[in-house]
């Protein structure tokens, strides 16, 4: 490698750094931000009072306005479960991009380390977006729980985000795959020399 290459690739290397660290800080802020409106949800959906104050007093589901307050608590309670659980998977996959930009910023590309959390990122997306699919109905059933037989909602729906998430996932997990793969190819081609 002459010096005009060397120099190239060292401006490639640190732009690497640099949009790496920050993808890292922006990440670490997201999960914040995150962690930060999963507790006020989780607590208006479990507390009315609080439901009001912060302005999240009402869920909607099609063309119907259900107030929280007449909820009963075990309504309340399985809907912050759900809540929950899906900031879990959202902070978790969030978290997981923050590790793998860490990695890529000290410039670790092809270890089993960085490769494993690719693979757990597409993990992460697709837990994501199999949760939102099978929440709505639930969802859905559990807001019109204490309707009268012929009221109650089953609200099935699929729509891009969680097409995207899926396909982002999947396409995580064999991008994953295929890199660690390729590094142990290029392991036993490094024995063989």
């Amino acid at each position: 490698m002459n010096s005009f290459e060397t120099s190239i690739r060292s401006k490639r290397l640190q732009r690497i750094k640099l949009c790496a660290r920050l993808l890292k800080w922006a990440m670490t802020v997201c999960a914040l931000a995150l962690f930060v409106l999963a507790t006020v949800l989780v607590l208006s959906v479990l507390s009315p009072e609080i439901a009001f104050v912060s302005g999240h007093g009402t869920v909607t589901i099609e063309d119907t306005e259900r107030v929280i307050a007449d909820m009963s608590p075990a309504q309340r309670g399985a809907l912050a479960t759900l809540v929950l659980v899906m900031f879990t998977l959202l902070i978790g996959a969030v978290w997981t991009l923050r590790s793998l930009s860490l990695q890529f910023e000290s410039m670790d590309f092809f270890s089993p380390k960085t490769l494993e959390t690719v693979v757990s990122l597409g993990i992460w997306f697709i837990s994501y977006a199999i949760f939102e699919v099978a929440s709505d109905p639930v969802t859905s059933l559990i807001l019109t729980l204490d309707y009268p037989e012929g009221e109650k909602i089953i609200d099935v729906t699929v729509d891009g985000g969680e097409i995207f998430c899926m396909i982002l996932g999947a396409l995580l997990l064999l991008f994953g795959w295929i890199m660690r793969e390729a590094a142990l190819l290029a392991e036993e081609n490094r024995q063989i020399i």
